[in-house]
């Protein structure tokens, strides 16, 4: 099935971009009442409740009927919050991205002198960037995600995560070259000063990463990733790095 083709995402005048729970609960193979059930319990914390927006619609019978209208946040925290469908996940947050670019830029006035329109150009890169690497992350988490329980309970509160600086004093490195060789490694690379694995790892369970949105002086916005390793992760790199002839410390001490 090609789900990119059956995207449904609607421009509500009153709300902006939004999905409805209908349209969800269809393509995920869920019932919509279990749907409807899901988000009510994401909407008992009140923070979340600008992001998903009660609405009602008709039944074939003419009755109201309840719905809920998930803005891109809405429809990310919702689908975090479930296991698996992740092409899915990564279909309707691209088609989010790629929405409000186009509503942007249609918004946009014309550039009227040379030094609007390079200024202009510059801002448009800018907003790329900042959304290719948001899709990035996103392609990231979601490679990572577990259900809500074990996520919060189990991975964000487990002492077993380890920092990629912790790691390199293992070796006598410095974060910044371990980092360089994993890079040199083909198993990460640097994206807008930020270290993301490759594709090829994502499925391996080697790492977990969390974003913090950082409001600037100037009003703008932008996104930073915070990647700890699993012991898994430890493991792997333990064994690449031996294929390398790089030990960790403690074994160069005991050869």
């Amino acid at each position: 099935m090609n789900q990119l083709a059956e995207i449904q995402i609607e421009n509500k005048e009153d709300f902006g971009l939004v999905v409805s729970s209908r349209v969800v609960a269809e393509q995920i193979g869920k019932r919509h009442g279990d749907v409807i059930n899901q988000i009510r319990r994401i909407l008992t914390d009140e923070n979340v409740r600008s992001l998903i927006i009660d609405n009602e619609y008709r039944d074939k019978k003419g009755e109201l009927r309840t719905e809920y209208l998930l803005t891109k946040d809405g429809f990310t925290l919702y689908m975090f919050n479930i296991q698996g469908h992740n092409d899915f996940k990564m279909n309707y947050i691209n088609k989010f991205n790629e929405m409000e670019d186009h509503i942007k830029n249609q918004t946009l006035k014309l550039p009227t002198t040379y030094k609007e329109a390079l200024l202009e150009l510059v801002a448009k890169e800018e907003e790329n960037e900042r959304l290719r690497l948001e899709t990035e992350i996103s392609r990231q988490r979601i490679s990572e995600m577990k259900p809500k329980a074990s996520y919060y309970d189990n991975i964000l509160q487990n002492k077993s995560l380890v920092t990629i600086g912790q790691i390199a004093k293992d070796y006598g490195m410095s974060a910044q070259a371990l980092n360089k060789l994993l890079h040199d490694l083909k198993v990460q690379y640097k994206q807008s000063g930020q270290w993301l694995l490759y594709s090829k790892h994502h499925s391996k369970g080697l790492t977990h990463s969390d974003t913090t949105e950082i409001e600037h002086k100037d009003g703008s916005t932008s996104v930073r990733m915070h990647t700890k390793w699993t012991q898994n992760g430890r493991l792997f790199l333990y064994e690449l790095l031996k294929q390398h002839n790089i030990l960790p410390m403690i074994e160069q001490e005991v050869s």
